[in-house]
């Protein structure tokens, strides 16, 4: 089922991607709008949410956006990068127009899709980012495939 526009529009939406370099991303969506590989499969999407946020948490530190350590912001990303995600969150909440994103959490110890079960590394492989996150401070969505 199709994540209606009116939805992405009023809600923080939870989504994963993968990079070239195969490591796994989580963006938050802030209300903006989500790649078509996201929004056509609710399903999946929620398969993907339930499978990370079940995953054990590690114990390796996690490098954050200096702003965000200092004020406790973005604890989900935190959560997030300590299961071995690279997290993004929108610029500018609920400006749909906006593709605009920024690191706020990355692992040092990163997950990559052949760690994955391989029925999840397929769904992540629908939302695929050109290049490598592993150093990137900002993202623009609208090159997610």
């Amino acid at each position: 089922m199709r994540i209606h526009d009116i939805d992405q529009e009023d809600a923080d939406i939870d989504y994963f991607a993968t990079d070239a370099a195969g490591h796994i991303v989580h963006v938050a969506s802030g209300g903006g709008v989500l790649p078509e590989s996201v929004a056509a499969d609710e399903v999946a999407l929620l398969e993907l949410h339930q499978y990370f946020l079940t995953r054990p948490e590690t114990d390796s530190p996690v490098a954050a956006a200096p702003a965000l350590a200092q004020d406790g912001a973005y604890p989900g990303a935190a959560r997030y990068a300590r299961r071995g995600l690279f997290s993004f969150a929108k610029t500018r909440l609920h400006e749909r127009a906006d593709t605009r994103y920024y690191a706020v959490a990355r692992p040092l110890q990163p997950l990559t899709l052949a760690e994955l079960p391989p029925p999840l590394a397929e769904l992540l492989r629908r939302t695929q980012l050109p290049g490598s996150v592993a150093e990137l401070e900002t993202l623009d969505i609208a090159s997610i495939a």
